[in-house]
């Protein structure tokens, strides 16, 4: 006699989705800690523009000492935390998949949400305040 099995017809749609969507939750994931170097550079190119990569001091005409101090935190979170973070983007997104054998196509595309986290706090705070 012979018996035969009902295989599930979802299951390798579901497998296939899950290998599309965990990309993105992952490049979400590493978006969260981004949001330090993305907003520093933020305030680097607006409110500290003056003083952001002047280093003659307090002798500056740039504006008052508070401002050139709070203009060096930035400019090492963006230099520090954003240069692993591009390291730690460019492991993920590339060299991962690549040694896995997975498509790049599906990681790179996924790396467009790494500024998410950054932009949906961007408008919290315009909301909020």
């Amino acid at each position: 006699m012979r018996t035969t099995t009902i295989q599930d017809s979802d299951t390798p749609a579901r497998a296939g989705r899950r290998h599309r969507i965990t990309p993105l939750w992952v490049n979400l994931a590493l978006g969260i800690p981004a949001v330090l170097p993305l907003h520093s550079a933020w305030l680097l190119l607006t409110e500290y523009r003056p003083c952001a990569w002047n280093t003659s001091g307090y002798s500056s005409a740039c504006g008052d000492a508070n401002m050139i101090e709070a203009a060096g935190w930035h400019r090492a979170s963006v230099l520090l935390i954003g240069g692993l973070g591009l390291l730690l983007v460019l492991a993920v997104d590339v060299l991962f998949p690549a040694s896995t054998g997975r498509r790049l196509r599906h990681w790179l595309t996924a790396a467009l949400a790494l500024p998410v986290p950054y932009l949906l706090t961007v408008i919290a705070f315009a909301i909020f305040n």
